[in-house]
């Protein structure tokens, strides 16, 4: 039994997850449509099942690739207070940046004529806070940064390796209103993992992200976040870059890449490519229906 992934696994894991994502968000959105007067809490059990059943996707793929689920996606490890302590702060800096960014990009793509992206979902606090804030930050954690991250972890070019994980993060949530966050947001939590070497390091800066949104969204009206873009904009982008190098130059890292001897073979790409095709798909059909 393999102790870790590696990038082969990008491709066949990327692939893996998001079908039986996708399969599990179709039904549960035939249900709703089927039960449109259903109450707000049969919705959200419908999209806590679809969310559970993505965690429960990267145990399955440990288990079809005869890998050790708990050595290779990091869940064992501790996380450290210095890796956590930046991480949150930068997510903070990276939500008041991204706030106004994202309200700028839907206003251009409503300029073109097109429907105004939205991430609205009908519940109430409570709801929201567990299917939108608790269980995400676990079970696409272990999809993530636990199985798909894992698999590029080896790779000599870092920044590659951030690129394309926080690509794939970004295309795999089919919404063009957090496209730019999600790769940002994406790219950053795999840096954490990589180098904190802990899976819940990203679990707790992922829980922090939701719920500070959700939060907001529920208490702060949009007309502040309109009034006072500029400066949040900015202060956001220079919080969150100084955060970055605070981060890298006083924490350790337990990044210990080295090369593999691993030829990416014609399944693994396929798969890539066609799940990547699939979100492409419901990204743009989000955007014009």
């Amino acid at each position: 039994m393999r102790e870790y992934y590696n990038k082969n696994d990008l491709g066949l894991s990327f692939g893996f997850v998001t079908v039986v994502y996708v399969g599990f968000s179709f039904i549960v959105a035939l249900i709703i449509q089927l039960f449109g007067n259903a109450a707000s809490w049969v919705n959200a059990v419908l999209l806590a099942v679809c969310s559970l059943a993505l965690g429960a996707s990267a145990f399955v793929y440990a288990k079809i690739s005869k890998t050790d689920f708990v050595t290779a996606t990091k869940i064992k490890e501790k996380p450290h207070l210095a890796h956590v302590g930046w991480g949150c702060i930068a997510t903070l800096f990276l939500i008041t940046m991204m706030i106004p960014l994202n309200n700028w990009i839907m206003n251009l793509i409503e300029m073109t004529g097109l429907k105004r992206p939205s991430v609205d979902l009908d519940m109430d606090v409570a709801s929201m806070i567990i299917v939108a804030c608790v269980i995400p930050a676990f079970t696409e954690e272990l999809a993530f940064r636990g199985t798909i991250v894992q698999s590029l972890a080896r790779e000599k070019n870092k920044l590659a390796s951030l690129a394309i994980t926080g690509a794939l993060f970004a295309v795999f949530h089919m919404n063009p209103a957090q496209t730019l966050h999600q790769f940002v947001l994406g790219a950053f939590m795999a840096l954490l993992a990589y180098r904190s070497g802990s899976l819940w390091t990203s679990v707790i800066v992922h829980l922090l992200n939701n719920t500070t949104a959700v939060v907001l969204s529920f208490t702060v009206p949009d007309s502040f976040f309109i009034d006072n873009a500029v400066w949040m904009f900015f202060v956001g982008l220079i919080g969150f870059a100084g955060c970055v190098v605070g981060y890298m130059f006083t924490t350790k890292s337990k990044w210990q890449t080295q090369d593999e001897d691993v030829v990416v073979n014609s399944f693994s790409k396929t798969s890539l490519g066609v799940a990547v095709g699939i979100c492409a798909f419901m990204w743009i059909a989000a955007l014009l229906v």
